[in-house]
Order: C-alpha cells, then structure tokens, then sequence
C-alpha cells in the first residue's frame, strides 16, 4: 500500500461501527447505471442489529436507484469526515416486504429526527448492503 493511512479490511471491525454511529452521518450511496456509469445519492442508515456486516438502508419503490439495485447490485457507501473516510464496497439484497420496509424507514427517520409523515402511504423497500470490502483513510 503507496499510502500508510490507507487500510483495507473485509469486515467491520466493532471500533468503525463506533466511529460509523458515534454521530449522525450522511452517507454516499453509489450505484451502477444500465450503462455502467454510477450514479450517487445521500443515504440515510443504520448497523442491522442481527448482521454484523451489514448496512441497513431503504428507498421509494419506483426511483432510479431502485432499477439500478434490481438490476446490478453492487455498491459502494461513503463516509466522511473531514479528510477521514470510510468507503465500503459490498452488495445488496432488497427486502420488498412493504410492512417490514415501512418500519424501517419509519425507525430511519427517528433516528434521523423526522418524524416520518412524508413516508405515509408509499411503497418502501429496504436495501440491506451486505459489505465486502472496508477501505479507510485516517
């Protein structure tokens, strides 16, 4: 490795799923287009309790991202902060149960300080990214 601040490991160690929820944090979320470009969106997120390696994620059925998933599903997902960051590469499964994916984004938005309304009533599905390969630069 050219850069000692550089490290790369295959798990989440339980000191970066620390640093990952110490504080609220606005990931990057990068999917691949049918052509194979990506295409990048702020995610909000949680550590899935059950699956130590996994994120937790959820999206509107019918949005770009979501064809994308459906149709490619490896990602990477970006946090920062200030010049340390953290990039995990993976990939996901959706979890199309419509109770289930409502609770999610509904446990989302507190976690975020909403209180949800704006999700009532839409089709929800929860992006569970399973992760590979942990990058980070401290």
């Amino acid at each position: 490795m050219t850069d000692p601040a550089l490290t790369v490991e295959r798990v989440l160690t339980d000191d970066l799923s620390e640093w990952l929820t110490r504080e609220l944090r606005f990931p990057v979320l990068a999917v691949l287009t049918g052509d194979g470009s990506p295409n990048q969106s702020v995610m909000w997120f949680d550590l899935d309790s059950a699956h130590p390696d996994t994120i937790l994620m959820n999206t509107k059925v019918g949005r770009a991202k979501e064809r994308f998933l459906r149709n490619d599903p490896r990602v990477s997902l970006c946090f920062e902060d200030e010049l340390t960051w953290v990039a995990l590469q993976g990939r996901v499964e959706l979890d199309d149960d419509r109770e289930r994916s409502m609770a999610d984004i509904m446990a989302l938005a507190r976690r975020y300080g909403s209180s949800g309304d704006e999700f009532a009533g839409q089709e929800r599905t929860t992006i569970l990214m399973r992760v590979e390969k942990v990058i980070r630069h401290d």
